[in-house]
């Protein structure tokens, strides 16, 4: 059984810089985001859905907003310029990659590729053709198995990469399938 999924909130002072971190953050399985906002005041509407907030340092109150947060045990990571750091470990340079940001949520965070190495040659085919948009019973027909095989092994494929249903199964997929497209395609010598 899977453990439930960590949510987020990500409060920065640009719209479209909130909405690409949650979305990056997001493709890590076990985070979930539960919204984004511009100020702190705006965030906070959020956190009584939300395990965790990623604050952008720079906006006013975001400090007192971590240590009130903290104190409710909500984690928070604070992104910061480059050179702050803290003792408590809150703090995260604004040039940091996604992947420090979702260590910090969950330690033991991996890229979504880490998690498909888990699937059985079989499970591989079937995530496959749900990338490509067959349904269950569509891809039963295409691989010569019943719906209900095809569903248990969608339950385990959710289960190994931990995701809660077919579509993030299939968006996580699509990513590190095609991320693997390109690695192999920019190996080609021409």
């Amino acid at each position: 059984m899977s453990q439930r999924a960590l949510s987020f909130v990500v409060i920065h002072p640009e719209a479209m810089a909130a909405e690409g971190i949650a979305v990056a953050l997001a493709r890590y399985p076990g985070l979930v985001a539960a919204g984004t906002a511009r100020s702190v005041t705006e965030g906070l509407r959020f956190v009584d859905r939300a395990d965790a907030v990623v604050v952008h340092g720079a906006l006013d109150g975001a400090n007192v907003c971590a240590r009130r947060l903290r104190s409710r045990g909500i984690q928070v990571i604070v992104i910061s310029q480059p050179g702050v750091e803290d003792a408590r470990g809150w703090h995260v340079p604004w040039n940091a990659s996604i992947r420090d940001v979702a260590g910090r949520l969950i330690p033991s965070a991996s890229l979504p590729n880490d998690r498909l190495t888990t699937l059985t040659p079989r499970e591989h085919q079937i995530l496959s053709l749900v990338t490509d948009g067959l349904a269950g019973k569509q891809v039963a027909r295409v691989l010569g198995i019943s719906p209900k095989t095809v569903e248990r092994h969608k339950t385990r494929i959710y289960s190994k990469l931990g995701v809660p249903n077919q579509a993030a199964a299939a968006g996580l997929a699509g990513r590190a399938y095609r991320e693997q497209e390109e690695v192999e395609w920019n190996q080609l010598s021409i």
